[in-house]
């Protein structure tokens, strides 16, 4: 009886000390996970990219070439900092889309978009993909620059707005640690491209016939679509 007794004793003992195991496994563990969610800092950058249209006029011909044209340094200026950053040969996946400004009272998203009434050629760089509704480009990286010019030519009459966006959502891009170093203890700087800003023509954007053709102006609008419809794009006519 008495080895039994011992051996069953044994048993608990260790069903216990198992037990005791598992629920200290079971604390850290969350408390590391916990731990991790607390540390996580989202550091954005909202980079500017210089565009220029030519010629720069309220009106154009049905065929008549726009000349569009991109060059700016490896060294990105970030709006939100102020800073330069270094960023060589880094794939940006720049789009282009083609609205038709069809109905004043509408906003821009029911606007019909109209890439297929218009030519495209290349001359640096350029459009790698194209389709009705966006198309999609690569810029040429080359002593320290990266440059794209190419032309579209309208094969019809209207009013239409071109707009320039990239190819990832906000958050999407992890960027060098060395943008947001980890200066404070506990804390887990994650470096992200936020919203990237395409500049065009310095603000010279037709931003009078974009508001005459389109409902932008909407009462609560966030202040980077405001920037974006004002320096974003490029609005004119064709005749």
């Amino acid at each position: 009886m008495r080895s039994v007794y011992m051996d069953s004793k044994k048993i608990v003992n260790s069903i216990r000390h198992t037990g005791m195991l598992v629920l200290m496994l079971l604390f850290f563990s969350g408390s590391q996970c916990s731990k991790d969610t607390r540390r996580y800092e989202e550091v954005r950058f909202d980079f500017l990219i210089p565009i220029s249209f030519a010629p720069l006029k309220d009106t154009i011909r049905v065929g008549e070439e726009l000349t569009i044209t991109t060059q700016f340094s490896d060294s990105v200026y970030d709006i939100k900092s102020g800073k330069l950053y270094h960023m060589p040969d880094f794939n940006w996946k720049p789009l282009l889309y083609i609205k038709k400004l069809v109905a004043p009272d509408k906003t821009f998203s029911s606007q019909p978009t109209t890439g297929s009434q218009f030519e495209y050629s290349n001359v640096i760089g350029g459009f790698v993909t194209q389709s009705n509704s966006a198309a999609g480009m690569r810029y040429v990286y080359e002593n320290k620059q990266y440059k794209l010019v190419v032309k579209v030519k309208p094969n019809g009459p209207g009013v239409f707005y071109i707009v320039f966006t990239n190819d990832f959502s906000p958050g999407q891009v992890r960027l060098p640690q060395s943008f947001a170093p980890n200066t404070t203890p506990g804390v887990n700087r994650v470096p992200v491209i936020g919203f990237m800003r395409n500049y065009v023509n310095n603000g010279q954007t037709n931003y009078h016939i974009l508001r005459q053709h389109c409902y932008v102006e909407i009462p609560g609008l966030d202040s980077i679509s405001i920037w974006d419809y004002k320096n974003g794009g490029y609005t004119f006519v064709v005749k």
